[in-house]
């Protein structure tokens, strides 16, 4: 097979000893032959082994897992290596062959690495293991690798459509340790909350409709009704989370739907794949909304060294209310890496959002104290004469190697006559380092970071994949005569993936209120199992 590599400069050399990559699909152009996923093996610059075994990893070797990739190239053993890596099926999309250089994640030319964006990896067999279900991640939508593996039960495939089916079950238990008299007349009594339920379920359907420009849809849906028991006039405990569809102009996308606005690099990203993963900060809950009706549109430039996105929503589909009853809401959101090591395994990442609101019914800002099983700590209550609401925000991320911090500032000023135009406002700051030594993977795309991939899971002989944590957070809704409380937040925690698709996490949380002239606390610990469908 040969293709030219359009696109490809050498950008970064690397002369390497011995390179293994595993989980690479060699696909058959004249579709007369199943794909075949292999490992290859270069050794001194040349093409040494082509396999569909499992090749030993020795001290010597350098190793990438390119799981979900198509390599294009000429693969004769003996000879130096020249191949490029796609990270999608350029049979769907002709344009992934002419422009290579935005869809290639490994390329070597005569024996040199001129192009590596794929993460190193330890010993292990990687066979199976997918990138997860990222369609969460809003923009772009990003399908879960697994949508290009046939061989799955959950994958369906034809010429017109691809679809595959994901989804996960999450399972808590919180127990609370402290609650003081003062926090108990701010929040009521604690022990109410505790116990170990079935949180929620949630389920989705994403994939592709193979035009000559592919186009992205997904489709998810979930419940809490588990924990709140069913019951035959409370249809309302399932819930349509998303429903939108990715058209490609150009190298732009254009969402059209029910998806997450484009503000706050943590509510952007998939709740379960955060480092803090049980719940988000209490000012990305407590200031802004979980999803919107709308339409959105993004891009990247400067070499994928920058993003840009924007959007208008409105849900009026969903509260029975007409247009002008409802809140007109106008976001946009710029991220840039400022720096990036020549490996990629380092970088700075900063981000800008805004968010305009013509507040329409009026506005209310509340959220619990970053316990799902507890109750609201602190509410502005109902500003029904706001004229209207600006937001902005500000993101600060960094990663070297498998240590990760994350922190973003977000202010909300309401136009309100009665209340004096009120500011809320709150910061968190998260870092997270995975002790088994896995990097969490950014997406250039979306601006945002994905889950670890699991490196060495049990069922190969591993400890899986295992990562520390620790927040600090802070959200403020007092101003002017509304006393909606300051709430800063402790929390220290462990996640453990023994495999991709299980997680096991434990987090301890300390919370102090300062609310209605006093200052209360509390603590507790939740530990959650979480089964994934990939």
């Amino acid at each position: 097979m040969m293709l030219p590599f359009f696109g490809i400069t050498q950008d970064v050399i690397i002369d390497l000893e011995n390179i293994l990559i595993r989980n690479v699909t060699v696909i058959d152009q004249e579709r007369k032959s199943e794909d075949v996923v292999v490992s290859i093996l270069i050794k001194q610059g040349k093409l040494n082994l082509v396999t569909k075994d499992q090749i030993a990893l020795s001290k010597d070797d350098i190793a990438f897992d390119a799981t979900g990739g198509f390599i294009f190239g000429e693969l004769e053993v003996g000879k130096p290596a020249g191949f490029i890596i796609l990270d999608q099926d350029p049979r769907i999309n002709v344009d992934i062959i002419l422009d290579t250089k935005s869809y290639a994640i490994f390329a070597v030319s005569k024996g040199k690495v001129i192009l590596n964006t794929m993460v190193r990896i330890d010993d292990d067999d990687m066979q199976g293991q997918l990138s997860g279900w990222e369609s969460y991640t809003s923009p772009p939508l990003a399908l879960p690798l697994s949508y290009q593996n046939n061989r799955k039960w959950n994958v369906f495939r034809t010429k017109p459509v691809t679809a595959v089916l994901g989804g996960a079950i999450l399972m808590e238990n919180t127990r609370w340790f402290s609650d003081d008299p003062v926090n108990e007349q701010q929040v009521g009594d604690l022990s109410e909350f505790k116990g170990g339920s079935v949180r929620g379920f949630r389920a989705g359907l994403g994939g592709t409709f193979n035009f000559k420009k592919p186009w992205s849809y997904l489709f998810t849906f979930g419940t809490r009704a588990f924990e709140r028991g069913f019951s035959e006039d409370d249809l309302s405990e399932f819930v349509l989370y998303d429903y939108r569809v990715d058209i490609p102009l150009g190298s732009a996308s254009l969402s059209v739907g029910k998806t997450r606005e484009t503000i706050s690099i943590s509510r952007l990203s998939s709740l379960i794949y955060l480092p803090s993963q049980q719940e988000r900060a209490s000012v990305a809950d407590g200031l802004l909304p979980s999803r919107n009706i709308g339409i959105t549109i993004n891009n990247n430039f400067a070499k994928e060294r920058m993003t840009w996105a924007a959007g208008v929503f409105n849900n009026w589909f969903e509260t029975n209310r007409s247009i002008s009853d409802n809140p007109t809401v106008f976001t946009g959101r710029i991220t840039a890496l400022p720096y990036q090591s020549e490996d990629e395994s380092n970088l700075v990442h900063l981000g800008i959002a805004g968010r305009y609101s013509n507040a329409a019914a009026g506005i209310r800002y509340k959220t619990k104290t970053e316990i799902f099983s507890g109750p609201v700590s602190v509410d502005t209550d109902l500003i029904d004469d706001a004229e209207s609401t600006f937001h902005y925000g500000l993101e600060l991320a960094l990663r070297k190697g498998p240590f990760i911090l994350v922190s973003e500032f977000i202010q909300s000023n309401v136009r309100s006559s009665t209340f004096n135009d009120p500011v809320f406002k709150g910061y968190y700051i998260v870092a997270s380092y995975t002790i088994t030594g896995e990097i969490r993977s950014y997406n250039k795309r979306g601006g945002v970071f994905n889950k670890v991939k699991v490196a060495n899971g049990i069922n190969t002989g591993g400890w899986g994949e295992l990562e520390v944590y620790s927040r600090w957070s802070s959200v403020d809704m007092t101003d002017q005569s509304i006393d909606g409380g300051e709430m800063n937040t402790f929390s220290a925690g462990i996640n453990w993936y023994p495999i991709s698709a299980i997680q096991v996490n434990i987090n301890y949380r300390y919370s102090t209120l300062d609310r209605f002239g006093d200052v209360g606390y509390n603590s507790g610990l939740v530990s959650r199992l979480v089964f994934i469908l990939e």
